[in-house]
């Protein structure tokens, strides 16, 4: 029998935060708009949407990985077991990592965005407080998804 891990639910429930901060940044709050708040627009005015639209992918697809975990936990009735999470960790990990990395790249480069035009060098976007706590958040979830796959089961196994 295995111990079940107290880093499970915490990792499930951490997949949802960043469509609820994306959520937060739409609704027009001071915080800024988020990484995805150039969504819409005419692609000539904010060529930046093409990383937003990505970026709105990754987040989807890290919540929707976080209600498959949802489920299973709830399917097993059960925590998983280790040899059962260590693929659904390294998923949630690369997703987020995926997802941080292209975050940052749009924030500190130029990078290559397609146009009507064809492919055009679009200026790094500037980053506000709700991208801001998502990249933290998405540097968490790696930090999380790689312990969980590890084995650890709690975070006082770290100090042992």
């Amino acid at each position: 029998m295995f111990r079940p891990s107290k880093l499970e639910p915490l990792l499930i429930s951490s997949l949802f935060l960043p469509f609820a901060l994306q959520l937060l940044g739409w609704a027009g709050t001071p915080l800024g708009q988020g990484p995805c708040g150039t969504l819409g627009l005419d692609p000539l005015e904010a060529p930046q949407g093409f990383y937003a639209q990505m970026l709105l992918w990754g987040i989807s697809l890290l919540m929707t990985l976080g209600f498959v975990l949802l489920m299973l936990r709830l399917m097993y009735n059960r925590p998983l077991s280790p040899a059962q999470a260590r693929p659904w960790a390294r998923l949630a990990g690369g997703l987020a990592g995926l997802t941080a990395l292209v975050y940052l790249l749009s924030r500190i480069a130029p990078l290559p965005v397609p146009s009507p035009l064809g492919w055009l060098w679009a200026p790094p976007t500037p980053m506000d407080a709700v991208g801001g706590l998502m990249l933290v958040v998405w540097l968490g979830q790696m930090g999380l998804a790689w312990l969980w796959g590890q084995g650890v089961s709690s975070p006082r196994q770290l100090g042992a």
